[in-house]
């Protein structure tokens, strides 16, 4: 499985309209993740999509990096695994 990271879709997105997009490439229901602000738990403006494989992700990657959907052009990229914290000192 091969997470990546999407960016620059319009507000108002929703799952399926993720899915619809990379379904192609062996996105699952479970594999579209929205992070959201813990304050105002609305959606931070990218999400994560996992597909299938290495050669999936790179059809994927070609295929919708820079496509535009209601006049914004989209970024998708491997997303990074994010280092583990540290447990702050109090």
């Amino acid at each position: 499985m091969t997470r990546l990271f999407v960016a620059g879709y319009p507000r108002d997105a929703n799952k399926d309209d993720l899915l619809r997009l990379f379904r192609q490439f062996g996105a699952g229901e479970e594999d579209v993740t929205f992070p959201k602000d813990r304050r105002s738990r609305r959606k931070k403006g990218y999400a994560y999509v996992n597909v299938v494989d290495d050669r999936a992700a790179e059809a994927a990657i070609n295929a919708f990096n820079l496509f535009e959907i209601e006049g914004k052009a989209l970024t998708v990229v491997r997303a990074e695994d994010r280092p583990l914290k540290r447990p702050r000192k109090r």
